[in-house]
């Protein structure tokens, strides 16, 4: 597939999409503003050589279409730069992403993504079949580089494969978004033929430093267990007896949980309930210590103590630059 064939078929996906709009296109090169009542974003794609392209995506919104046929036969490599992005492949399985992972995957997106923190900010290159079926263009063969070999290692362990970066694949990816001005094309194409020569002789690793992958049903477990904790946050709940309602090990929960939203049921329930005591300090009359327990804090000292921690200042101080007065 070439430039040309990838981006008309862009056009085509998103002609009926009215959230989303052609601002630009060139020969190599074509851009996506998306626009909703749910947030904006921008997606860029570049063609770099024939079957391989690099994609910018930066979006702030809740849930960002996918456009449909953007990859049929080949493998996809996203890096996330910030945010966090959960999509369904077409196996079923659910694939999620944060800030430092990168993702290599040989099956197609199956729904739209969902973005739990409102923000994705990420790279993603993608490898067509086509690209490992031709002649290799001269920079990739000088560099000695081999995209069959690259697919074989990763897809040899799954269809798909999640795990933290490298520092020296972080570095290269990051090194993507400061592009040289006057040479966009040829700087990008560098930095892809370093990215692939690193991939080549990096090591897979091992079993237990990989993401899991979670199933629809899991999934549901992981929603309702925070919909149930969120709902009142003055209440307690115990893992013990969460994992219960739902016939499952306290550790088999957590995994679930912390795999949808990237943090503990403890961490993520202590960031809610930090976040909500700012919001009475900001706009409320409540006493301290009444925040206090309704957030779950019968101690006021201990709850000054966990606030000081996340905010940066003892809830006092915070309420005192909302000018906040009781």
């Amino acid at each position: 597939m070439n430039g040309d064939e990838q981006f008309t078929a862009l056009e085509k996906a998103t002609s009926s999409m009215d959230a989303v709009r052609i601002t630009d296109r060139t020969v190599d090169s074509i851009t996506l503003q998306y626009k909703s009542a749910g947030g904006i974003g921008t997606v860029r794609r570049f063609a770099l050589f024939p079957g391989i392209f690099l994609g910018f995506n930066d979006v702030e919104t809740s849930s960002f279409p996918r456009f449909k046929g953007s990859l049929i036969e080949g493998v996809k490599i996203n890096f996330c730069i910030d945010g966090r992005c959960e999509v369904k492949m077409s196996d079923g399985i659910y694939l999620f992403l944060e800030a430092g992972d990168v993702s290599v995957s040989s099956l197609t997106i199956s729904d739209n993504f969902s973005l739990p923190y409102d923000r994705y900010h990420g790279i993603e290159l993608q490898i067509y079949d086509s690209a490992l079926k031709q002649t290799l263009p001269s920079l990739l063969d000088t560099c000695g580089i081999d995209l069959l070999s690259i697919c074989k290692k990763f897809s040899s362990v799954s269809h798909h494969f999640v795990t933290k970066a490298s520092e020296k694949i972080t570095s290269v990816f990051l090194a993507m978004t400061d592009v040289v001005p006057g040479c966009e094309l040829a700087y990008l194409r560098l930095k892809v033929t370093e990215l692939l020569f690193l991939l080549m002789y990096t090591e897979i690793p091992i079993e237990k430093d990989r993401r899991y992958f979670f199933t629809m049903g899991q999934i549901k477990i992981a929603k309702q267990v925070m919909h149930r904790i969120t709902t009142d946050l003055s209440e307690h709940h115990s893992i013990e007896k969460l994992a219960q309602r739902f016939s499952i090990s306290p550790s088999s929960l957590n995994k679930y949980f912390c795999g949808v939203y990237g943090k503990s049921i403890s961490s993520y329930l202590r960031g809610k309930r930090m976040n909500k005591a700012a919001e009475y300090l900001e706009k409320s009359r409540y006493p301290i210590a009444d925040i206090a327990l309704m957030i779950g804090y019968e101690n006021a000292s201990k709850f000054a103590a966990v606030f000081k921690a996340a905010k940066g200042q003892s809830p006092l101080e915070y309420r005192r630059r909302y000018k906040v007065l009781i």
